[in-house]
């Protein structure tokens, strides 16, 4: 849908995605290949922009002006379908200010650099030992939902890739104790 109004929009605004994806652009290019997906979208395996700019739920979104200023930051459920969100968007195109949002909790930097730690071994073929650190890290964050779906992701491929079964995550969750509902 981001697309859709980038391209409907005469693409007369610079766009960006980031994927959150331990797996690497392996994983994510099929996705973007299969929904035309032609702005650039950059890799952040070790959640680098989540621990910068404290969000650890896709999607996440930010605007940021031509000189490099954050306008708007929307850290949860971050749709294109959302009306707060399309306004937002429109008011920013505009040169208008977006309306603020409540901000949710920052996660927990330290939790984010042990998942860092984690992305290293998952890098250099220790599966089990990069798991293992990111269950550390969620002992410091339970709530990072980025470091438990990430978790899902490289234990259970099939059911993240080529799209992510929703039901089944929720039922992992519920599994796992996680009382916060699927962002």
């Amino acid at each position: 849908m981001w697309q859709q109004i980038w391209e409907g929009r005469k693409r007369s605004f610079r766009m960006v995605g980031v994927a959150q994806d331990v797996q690497g652009a392996q994983t994510v290019q099929p996705v973007t290949k299969e929904r035309n997906v032609t702005f650039p979208i950059l890799i952040d395996k070790a959640s680098l922009f989540g621990r910068l700019l404290g969000f650890g739920v896709v999607p996440s979104g930010f605007f940021v002006d031509s000189e490099g200023i954050l306008r708007y930051r929307h850290v949860n459920d971050f749709y294109i379908n959302e009306p707060g969100v399309q306004r937002n968007l429109h008011r920013f195109l505009a040169g208008e200010a977006p309306e603020p949002l409540h901000e949710e909790e920052p996660l927990k930097p330290e939790a984010l650099i042990i998942f860092e730690k984690g992305v290293q071994l998952l890098d250099a073929g220790r599966e089990k030992d990069a798991v293992a650190l990111w269950r550390e890290a969620l002992k410091l964050d339970p709530d990072n939902f980025l470091v438990r779906s990430q978790i899902g992701a490289v234990e259970h491929p099939e059911h993240f890739y080529p799209v992510v079964e929703r039901e089944w995550q929720e039922r992992q969750l519920k599994k796992e104790g996680y009382g916060k509902p699927l962002p």
